[in-house]
C-alpha cells in the first residue's frame, strides 16, 4: 500500500508518453502528406474567378467563370511547417516520459 505514489505517477507518465506519441505520428504524418501532395505527386487546387458583365452588354446572363488550377505551395510550407512543429514539440516529451516510465518500472 505504500507504493500507490509511485504507481499513480507511473500511470500519468505513460499516458503522457502515449498521448505525445500519437501528437508526434500526427505531426510526422501532417508533414510527409503535404510533401507527397504538393512536390511529389503535384496536386492541384481550383479556384473560380468569375468574369463580370460590361455594364453596356446586351447580355443578361455573364459569362462563364474561369477556372484556375494551380499547386499552392504556400498552403503547403504552412502544412509542413505546423507538422513539424508538432513532431519537433512532441517527440522529446515521448523520449522522456518513455524513459522515465521504464525506469520506474524497473525500480
Amino acid at each position: 500500500m505504500k507504493d500507490w505514489p509511485k504507481l499513480v505517477f507511473t500511470i500519468a507518465i505513460a499516458i503522457v508518453f502515449v498521448v505525445s506519441t500519437f501528437v508526434a505520428l500526427f505531426g510526422a504524418g501532417s508533414m510527409l502528406n503535404a510533401t507527397l501532395r504538393t512536390y511529389v505527386f503535384g496536386v492541384e487546387e481550383c479556384t473560380y474567378r468569375p468574369v463580370a458583365a460590361p455594364l453596356e452588354s446586351e447580355k443578361t446572363v455573364a459569362e462563364e467563370p474561369q477556372e484556375e488550377c494551380k499547386v499552392d505551395y504556400n498552403r503547403a510550407k504552412g502544412n509542413i511547417a505546423d507538422g513539424l512543429g508538432m513532431f519537433i514539440l512532441a517527440a522529446p516529451l515521448a523520449l522522456v516520459s518513455f524513459w522515465t516510465t521504464r525506469r520506474t518500472v524497473k525500480e
